[in-house]
């Protein structure tokens, strides 16, 4: 006897029911993580804040992205919350970044773990090299990988695998990008960028960055018994860990900062992580002053020229800068019987609980003009 319309039809259901679940047997949860990953370093993603509404298994919350009152750590000031339900998993999913374009996409789920070997395994299938780039001093201890995945046709991505640990859920970060971000100072000595192969895992650094920034500004002060200022030879052999520049000091108009020197010189440091600008400045002959920037933000609370203070250099308060109430801009003596005098000025502009320094020294010892705003210790705060 032949089927009933009927019999037909249930049975064209119970044939879709059955492919349906043979299609989401072969589709494993690490995959669909990677599916995320796969999108997002697309060469055609647009990382904006509605183009990360194509990433798959994500649903996002209404626009515009919320405006922080004070920036992430991860420099990210705006953000955007949303969920995503990935293998039988329910993740939650945070985006950061800038006024019009994403930086980086925070997923963390509170469900069974994916594992970290599946979801490496579920990447490489899915096309990508990952390079252990950044990884905990003690393997097996619990802490954070971060990879560089790299895949023809694909935009470079940088990827971190957090396993549970007690209370703390499994944890994703992704961002395009290949620079590692910025570890907070208590982790630099954790955490080691020496990862492949049987080499030894030494620290990204055994001193915090504003210890080694101390170091740095010891290290540029005259020598009481040599010449009263470095030429720009010297300036390039002293132990400062700035990269120079360029062959030498061109002439370049610096009156924007405040310094009245015609030639300069520009570089970068980088300092148990973090980054600085660097310019000196000076005459054809010599280095009068140098200024460093940093480029990002990091916690308030460290005390550089207490450190400076600590390696035998007198720190003194000699000027306070205008009154505001989201920075300070303050000069202080630098002297000892082996350096010749100095002056630094420390700017510390303050973004709720992080900041940003950045620092001039003259070499000659001398202050810039006074601005009628300015302060006498003592005066107004000054302190």
């Amino acid at each position: 006897m032949g089927l009933t319309l009927s019999g037909c039809v249930l049975a064209a259901g119970l044939g879709s029911v059955v492919l349906l679940s043979a299609l989401q047997s072969q589709t494993k949860p690490e995959d669909e993580l990677a599916a995320i990953v796969k999108t997002y370093l697309s060469k055609d993603m647009v990382t904006d804040w509605r183009g990360i509404e194509k990433l798959p298994s994500i649903k996002w919350g209404p626009l515009p992205p919320k405006m922080l009152q004070h920036c992430l750590p991860d420099g990210g000031c705006f953000t955007r919350q949303g969920t995503a339900a990935v293998g039988g998993r329910n993740l939650v999913v945070m985006a950061t970044g800038a006024r019009t374009i994403v930086s980086n996409l925070y997923l963390r789920n509170g469900s069974a773990a994916f594992g970290e070997p599946a979801v490496l395994g579920a990447l490489k299938a899915a096309g990508y090299v990952p390079e252990l780039a950044r990884c905990p001093i003690k393997s097996g201890a619990g802490g954070t990988n971060w990879y560089r995945l790299k895949s023809e046709g694909a935009n470079r991505g940088v990827f971190s695998i957090q396993p549970p640990a007690g209370q703390r859920s499994e944890g994703f970060v992704l961002s395009q990008s290949e620079e590692l971000p910025t570890l907070q100072p208590n982790q630099v000595s954790l955490y080691s960028e020496q990862c492949t192969g049987d080499a030894e895992r030494k620290p990204v650094s055994t001193l915090k960055p504003h210890e080694v920034l101390a170091q740095t500004v010891v290290a540029v002060l005259g020598s009481a018994s040599g010449p009263t200022l470095h030429d720009w030879k010297a300036l390039t052999g002293l132990s400062t860990g700035i990269a120079w520049a360029g062959d030498g000091p061109k002439p370049m108009n610096l009156s924007f900062m405040n310094d009245p020197n015609p030639v300069s010189q520009t570089g970068s440091a980088t300092y148990a992580g973090r980054k600085f600008s660097v310019t000196a400045s000076g005459t054809e002959a010599h280095v009068k002053a140098i200024h460093l920037e940093e480029n990002g933000l990091h916690p308030r609370g460290e005390h550089m020229l207490g450190v400076v203070y600590e390696k035998g250099i007198a720190v003194r308060l000699v000027r306070c800068g205008p009154v505001y109430t989201e920075m300070t801009q303050n000069w202080y003596s630098l002297g000892s019987a082996k350096t010749r005098p100095a002056m630094i000025m420390q700017s510390i502009s303050y973004e709720g609980n992080q900041v940003t320094d950045r620092y001039t020294i003259r070499l000659d010892g001398t202050l810039p003009n006074r601005d009628p705003r300015d302060r006498d210790p003592g005066v107004n705060g000054c302190r």
